[in-house]
């Protein structure tokens, strides 16, 4: 595989790795108030736009950390499956230590604050990690010559 091949993989595996955690987070935000789901459609919209929202954030927030951990494992041919799941929850946790968005929030809305954001951000990175694993991780380092 060319170098410009494996950039586009890494490009289209970040880019689902993404959505993948933003649907965590958006699945550990709404969850507390998932009780009248199946009854409201509005319950049922709200999480797409949770999700929409946290894929974005997500996507802003975890560009550079996982942009260096890409290059290290590519360049150290890293395939292990701990690794991105380590990677990921490295990556979440600096997204979320990085943007402080509660501090932000404070006083601006009515809408309860998250009281597990840390093992959220965790979660939510591991499996981003896992996704990325199973997109591009496992062949990492073959574009270079054997």
């Amino acid at each position: 595989m060319s170098l410009l091949g494996r950039i586009v993989v890494i490009f289209i595996a970040f880019i689902v790795a993404t959505m993948a955690a933003g649907i965590v987070l958006a699945i550990g935000i709404i969850s507390p108030d998932w009780v009248g789901a199946d009854s409201d459609p509005f319950e049922r919209v709200s999480f797409f736009i949770f999700a929409f929202f946290a894929t974005s954030f997500v996507g802003a927030a975890a560009t550079l950390p996982a942009l260096v951990l890409i290059v290290f494992a590519e360049a150290a041919r890293m395939r292990s499956l701990l690794y991105y799941g380590v990677a990921g929850a490295v990556v979440g946790l600096a997204a979320y230590f990085g943007s402080d968005v509660s501090a932000r929030l404070e006083n601006t809305t009515d809408v309860v604050p998250v009281g597990h954001a840390l093992q959220l951000a965790a979660a939510a990175g591991i499996i981003g990690g896992l996704v990325y694993w199973l997109i591009a991780g496992r062949s990492a380092g073959a574009w270079r010559a054997s």
